[in-house]
């Protein structure tokens, strides 16, 4: 899955350009991607775009410190959990897109949550909805997909 999330930002860099899903996957299956690894990508990005950010928007009205539920903490390591408080206090994330980065992240399965991965999944969901990042923090984020930061 996130091999194709990291195609799709590559190749586009609005996700409304993506037009219709048919089209998009035969596009996908062409470039070597397996029907459920496309499948799976695009029923994720499905659920960032139609839960909206405005589903989270109660979030930006508290101010305060994070807790983290029992079960949240078993399922995202210590240093994910770091990554999201560094993405916030930095200006990358505010309460309402770090609770649906959370949400994102609590979708996946444990054994595939780490640094890398949750980085690209935060980048998708600013991608999603086409959030400005600090440039510096972006290529922090960029690392997930080219391995190293790059200039964009």
């Amino acid at each position: 899955m996130f091999d194709v999330l990291t195609y799709l930002f590559e190749e586009y860099s609005d996700p409304s350009a993506f037009g219709d899903r048919s089209a998009l996957m035969r596009q996908l299956e062409a470039a070597g991607f397996e029907d459920d690894e496309i499948s799976d990508a695009l029923d994720w990005l499905d659920s960032v775009g139609n839960t909206g950010i405005s589903a989270y928007a109660g979030a930006n009205d508290g101010a305060g410190l994070r807790i983290y539920a029992q079960s949240e903490q078993e399922h995202l390591p210590v240093e994910v959990r770091g990554l999201i408080q560094f993405l916030e206090d930095n200006g990358a994330l505010n309460p309402a897109q770090r609770e649906m980065l959370i949400d994102r992240l609590l979708d996946l399965d444990p054994d595939d949550l780490d640094v890398g991965s949750a980085k690209l999944v935060a980048l998708m969901v600013l991608w999603a909805q086409q959030a400005e990042l600090p440039i510096l923090l972006g290529e922090a984020l960029l690392e997930a997909v080219h391995g190293e930061p790059t200039m964009q």
